[in-house]
C-alpha cells in the first residue's frame, strides 16, 4: 500500500531572522578564460518537436556536465569531440562521437553525459546509441558502443556494485493519444569484465514509465531496487521485459490506494474556505461537518467527501458551513493568524488550491525586502518585484508529485504531494546520493533522501537557504539553477551574460551576501553552468569560464 510521507521542514532550520540578501561590491573573479576551438554541440528541435514539452527541455539543457567522482567537467563540441576540464584549467579531449552513418542516426535530442562510477561514463549521442567509456588505469578511455536504444536525455545513471548492473534512465517525449509526454526508459546492462577491465554490456531489463507531464528528477536508489521521480503527474509503468505489466489491475490499485474526493480551497491570513460539489438536490440535512482544531471530516449520509488530518491547527468553534448553488462551503478559522498552509489535509493528492490575489499582493509586499541588486549604501531601500510577476512565478501550474516506485513490483511505496508552488529548484548529485533543493513558502529547503528497504524511508532537511524561493521566482531570465556539494552558495544563471550569486547565511543571520557576475555584452548566450565548492564555471557557445567564489 502507498505511504504517504509529508515534506515537512525541520523548524531548527529555518531563519525566522533573516531580512534579505544585499548586494556586495566585491564580485568573483574571472581566474581563467578559454576560447574552445570549436562551437559546443548544439542540437535544435526539428518541425515535430513543436510541444510545450519539447520547447521546454531543448530551452533548459545543460551542455555542462559534473563528474561527482572527481569534480571534472565535460561536454562535447561540434566535431563531436568530448572535452573533460580539470579544476586546474587543464582541457583534454578524452572521446570522440561516431558520425551519422547506416549505425548513427541523425540526433534527435542534445547529447546528455552521465556518470555511473569512478570509471564508467555513459555518453547519449541525442540519437540511437550509447556510448560507454570506461577510463583505465593509465587513464585512456575504452569506448563500447550500444545500438538501438530509444533516442532521449539521461536523467540519471546507477552502477550497482552487488550485481554488476549499470541503471540507465533516459527520457524522451512522446505522443500518447494524441497528445505529448514525458518517456521514462529504464535500462539494465550487465558488465562483462576481463581482467579487471570491462569488456562487453548486455542489455538484460528495460522498463518505460509514461508521466502525462515534465519529469524534474529521477534518481535510482544505489540498490538498484527503487526509484526516485519528481513529476507533474503520476509516473506509469508501461512496459517491462521481464514482468509483464497487468496495466488494469495496477492503474486500478493505485488509484484506490491514493483517492480522495476533490475539493478546492483557498486562503487568507486568518481564514480557510473549501467547496466541495454537492447535488443540488440533496437535503441540508443529510450533510454532516465535523471540526476539531486538527482534523476535518464532512460526510454527505455515508459517503466521506472529505477527512483527514490537517495541516496546521484550527479554531473548531469558528467554524461556519453553508450551501451555495451546488456546492457546499465551509468556513475556517486558523488557530495561528499569519500561518500560510501549503496543503489543507496532510498528504491530500485531490485537493486544488485556488490563488488570492489580495494574498499575493500582501506577500509580496512583505518579501520584497529579500533580495536588492543595489550595492550596499546606508538607509537605501531594497529593491523588489512586482505582485503581477510573484503571481506569475508563484500561483500558477500544476501539482507536483514525488513518488519513490518499486522497480520490481511496480508499486509506489511512498509519495509526496509537493503542490503547485513547492517545485525544485536546484539538485545536487553526490557519490552516494543526489540532494534536491525544493521551495517551502519563501524559503528553500535543501532535502537528503534515505535508501531503506522497510517502509521507514524518508527525505531529510539538512540546510535552508532563507528566502531564495521567492528570490528564485522573481528571477524570469533564469536559465540554470545550480549549487555546490558543499552547499555553501547558489547560483542563478541567466540565458545570457549574467549570473546572480547568494551565500548561504549563518544560522540566525538576517542577512546574506549577493554578488554579480557579468560577461559583458559580447559574450554569448550560456549554455552550461557548474558549481563546484570553489568555482562556478560557465559554458557558452565558444567559450569557458571559471570564477573563483568569495564571499
Amino acid at each position: 500500500m502507498t505511504k504517504i510521507i509529508e515534506l515537512r521542514p525541520d523548524k531548527r532550520l529555518l531563519n525566522t531572522n533573516f531580512q534579505k540578501y544585499q548586494f556586495s561590491a566585491g564580485t568573483s573573479p574571472v581566474i581563467f578564460e578559454r576560447s574552445l576551438n570549436h562551437d559546443v554541440l548544439r542540437i535544435e528541435p526539428n518541425s515535430t518537436q513543436d510541444s510545450w514539452l519539447e520547447a521546454r527541455l531543448f530551452a533548459f539543457h545543460n551542455h555542462l556536465f559534473r563528474n561527482h567522482f572527481d569534480n571534472t567537467c565535460w561536454f562535447i563540441d561540434d566535431t563531436r569531440g568530448v572535452w573533460r576540464l580539470k579544476i586546474n584549467g587543464t582541457l583534454d579531449l578524452i572521446y570522440t562521437l561516431k558520425a551519422v552513418d547506416e549505425n548513427h542516426a541523425i540526433p534527435l535530442y542534445n547529447p546528455s553525459i552521465g556518470f555511473a562510477s569512478e570509471n564508467i561514463i555513459i555518453i547519449s549521442n541525442g540519437s540511437n546509441t550509447l556510448d560507454v567509456l570506461f577510463i583505465e588505469s593509465m587513464g585512456t578511455a575504452k569506448p563500447i558502443e550500444l545500438y538501438k536504444v530509444d533516442a532521449g536525455v539521461l536523467l540519471d545513471v546507477e552502477y550497482v556494485v552487488d550485481t554488476s548492473t549499470i541503471i540507465i534512465a533516459l527520457c524522451n517525449i512522446l505522443d500518447f493519444e494524441g497528445k505529448k509526454c514525458s518517456n521514462l526508459n529504464i535500462l539494465w546492462y550487465l558488465c562483462e569484465y576481463k581482467d579487471n577491465c570491462l569488456e562487453n554490456l548486455k542489455l538484460t531489463h528495460k522498463q518505460v514509465l509514461r508521466v502525462k507531464g515534465v519529469i524534474d528528477y529521477v534518481k535510482v536508489e544505489n540498490n538498484g531496487n527503487y526509484l526516485h521521480i519528481v513529476s507533474q503527474d503520476s509516473a506509469i509503468f508501461e512496459y517491462d521485459s521481464i514482468n509483464p505489466i497487468d496495466k488494469e489491475k495496477t492503474q486500478h490499485k493505485n488509484v484506490s490506494e491514493i483517492k480522495i474526493p476533490k475539493y478546492c480551497w483557498s486562503q487568507d491570513e486568518d481564514t480557510l474556505t473549501v467547496w466541495i460539489k454537492v447535488p443540488q438536490h440533496i437535503d441540508k440535512k443529510l450533510i454532516t461537518v465535523d471540526i476539531t482544531a486538527s482534523s476535518l471530516s464532512i460526510k454527505l449520509k455515508d459517503t466521506i467527501l472529505i477527512e483527514g488530518d490537517t495541516q496546521y491547527r484550527l479554531d473548531p468553534e469558528l467554524t461556519t458551513w453553508s450551501r451555495e448553488s451546488d456546492s457546499l462551503k465551509v468556513d475556517l478559522v486558523k488557530y495561528e493568524s499569519g500561518q500560510m498552509w501549503n496543503e489543507l489535509i496532510k498528504g491530500d493528492i485531490g485537493g486544488e488550491c485556488l490563488p488570492n490575489e489580495t494574498l499575493a499582493a500582501e506577500i509580496h509586499s512583505r518579501l520584497a525586502h529579500l533580495c536588492t541588486d543595489q550595492p550596499e549604501r546606508e538607509g537605501q531601500s531594497a529593491i523588489g518585484f512586482n505582485a503581477e510577476q510573484l503571481e506569475e512565478c508563484d500561483l500558477q501550474g500544476r501539482d507536483n508529485f514525488l513518488q519513490r516506485l518499486d522497480l520490481k513490483s511496480h508499486k509506489v511505496i511512498h509519495l509526496a504531494m509537493l503542490g503547485t508552488s513547492n517545485h525544485i529548484l536546484f539538485t545536487i548529485k553526490l557519490k552516494s546520493s543526489q540532494i534536491l533543493c525544493l521551495r517551502h513558502e519563501h524559503d528553500a529547503c535543501i532535502w537528503m533522501p534515505g535508501e531503506v528497504e522497510n517502509d521507514h524511508w524518508r527525505f531529510k532537511h539538512i540546510y535552508t537557504f532563507p528566502g531564495f524561493g521567492y528570490v528564485e521566482a522573481g528571477k524570469t531570465n533564469k536559465k540554470f539553477c545550480v549549487s555546490p556539494p558543499a552547499g555553501t552558495y547558489v547560483a542563478i544563471v541567466e540565458h545570457t551574460r549574467h549570473s546572480f550569486l547568494y551565500d548561504r547565511p549563518e544560522n540566525g543571520s538576517p542577512v546574506a551576501k549577493q554578488q554579480i557576475v557579468d560577461l559583458g555584452p559580447d559574450t554569448s548566450p550560456i549554455m552550461g553552468a557548474v558549481a563546484t565548492n570553489k568555482y562556478l564555471i560557465l559554458l557558452t557557445k565558444d567559450k569557458l569560464y571559471q570564477l573563483e567564489i568569495k564571499f
